[in-house]
């Protein structure tokens, strides 16, 4: 499909030196904008895609930036710079409540309560120990527990969370060689198998966050 569309978009577009240009100022800006994700590329190359395929507000997860015309590098590009000038991750679920840690005169918004609950819920399938859990977690946002995890720090987390479960499914089913396009096909089935596209109330969420914090991870 994605060879495809390539083809197509060559006997349509003529080739630009400007291209390759975008590309690149797509993936040297996007390293820019997660720093919290330097030394992870699978994390960061998920991360990126996932944010063009929002930003261009697409049906079908986008597999490879090459595979944009040159009007959606543009568009991108641009909401890359907005997004940079005001940094903000849209959720897999809306915002229900943030938890709020001060310091001094300082307020940090952390996690949602169901935001905690649903990382929760995907560790539960790795059978991870729980000093790895801390591990995993420390190395990469410097934190052990999700509950002091930042908003957009969990919705990243949840993002990787999703590909290592559905990578981890697909090799239990016997498949050899995991492709981006089986792991993008298996996250919805995921995600609605958890309950994760089902709205919850405010109330419903905090309670299930406060059990899944009373686990020591």
């Amino acid at each position: 499909m994605a060879a495809a569309r390539r083809a197509a978009r060559q006997t349509t577009e003529t080739p630009s030196p400007g291209r390759g240009k975008m590309i690149a100022a797509i993936q040297i800006l996007w390293k820019q904008i997660r720093v919290d994700l330097h030394g992870d590329e699978e994390a960061l190359r998920a991360e990126r895609l996932g944010f063009i395929t929002e930003a261009l507000k697409l049906k079908q997860p986008v597999e490879s930036v090459r595979d944009l015309s040159n009007p959606q590098l543009a568009r991108v590009l641009d909401a890359m710079r907005r997004f940079q000038s005001q940094p903000r991750l849209a959720g897999y679920t809306p915002p229900v409540k943030h938890e709020a840690a001060t310091t001094g005169a300082n307020v940090i918004h952390l996690a949602s309560a169901e935001q905690v609950f649903t990382i929760g819920k995907l560790l539960d399938l790795l059978d991870w120990t729980p000093e790895y859990q801390k591990t995993f977690l420390h190395r990469r946002f410097r934190r052990e527990n999700p509950a002091h995890l930042r908003p957009p720090q969990a919705q990243s987390l949840t993002r990787i969370l999703l590909n290592i479960v559905c990578t981890h499914e697909l090799k239990a089913r016997g498949v050899e060689k995991v492709s981006r396009a089986m792991i993008n096909a298996e996250i919805p089935k995921l995600k609605s198998r958890l309950g994760m596209d089902r709205r919850r109330s405010a109330h419903h969420a905090d309670e299930e966050g406060e059990t899944w914090q009373s686990k020591s991870i």
